[in-house]
């Protein structure tokens, strides 16, 4: 990623004070890192600013000599997550193994996942929730997420020679990876049914309508 670590970006972020020192940096990193594990646990309510200092092993004060308040340190914190997750989605799509395995397999494997990393990080999207209910704007930079990933799945199928149907392809297939993490949310946040969030029934499903909303051939079909 261009211009340092994933923290180090969120910390250059509107919602961040300037930390200059290298120590200061450090310690504004362990906190992003704390709070990430935080708010991963306990959401945005029921996570308390003395929790994330503590986590970090910082002071009260040192956490308040870096952000305003909880808010501000949430919406830094998902700067930082969004340059995770983008590091991730490059990492998924670059493996070798997308242009060998086959195209549903690779598909299936997305989808198990993004099932797993979301099942991981649960408590962060209780929080956005709870942010978006606050009134801050923190869906733009997950809808920025779902626009990457769609494109690297358009890419990738071009670059498979799967036909596609053009016409639209971009919004269906953001619509699709929308889709997919809607439904996975969905189960975390109101329970199964009719799958759980590990079962490959699901994985497998979600993966068929991936393809589907592409336009591309599935399994039964012939390309």
């Amino acid at each position: 990623m261009k211009g340092g670590t994933p923290q180090t970006a969120a910390a250059d972020s509107e919602w961040a004070k300037p930390a200059y020192q290298e120590r200061s940096r450090q310690q504004r990193d362990r906190l992003l890192k704390a709070g990430e594990r935080v708010f991963a646990e306990k959401g945005f309510g029921q996570a308390h600013v003395a929790d994330i200092a503590k986590r970090a092993g910082c002071s009260v004060g040192s956490f308040y000599r870096r952000f305003q308040d909880k808010e501000a340190f949430f919406l830094s914190l998902q700067t930082d997550m969004a340059a995770h997750a983008e590091h991730n989605i490059a990492r998924f799509f670059d493996d070798p193994a997308c242009l060998t395995d086959p195209v549903f397999e690779v598909f299936t494997r997305l989808v198990r996942n993004t099932a797993r990393t979301m099942r991981g990080i649960e408590g962060y999207y209780r929080a956005l929730f709870e942010l978006s209910l606050r009134g801050h704007a923190v869906w733009p930079l997950m809808r920025q997420i779902e626009v990457l990933e769609a494109a690297r799945i358009i890419d990738l199928l071009r670059k498979r020679g799967v036909t596609l149907n053009e016409p639209g392809l971009e919004k269906r297939a953001h619509l699709a990876i929308r889709t997919m993490h809607g439904q996975i949310i969905t189960i975390m946040q109101h329970g199964p049914g009719p799958f759980e969030l590990e079962d490959p029934q699901l994985h497998t499903e979600l993966a068929l309508m991936l393809l589907r909303l592409l336009g591309a051939p599935t399994p039964t079909q012939k390309a």
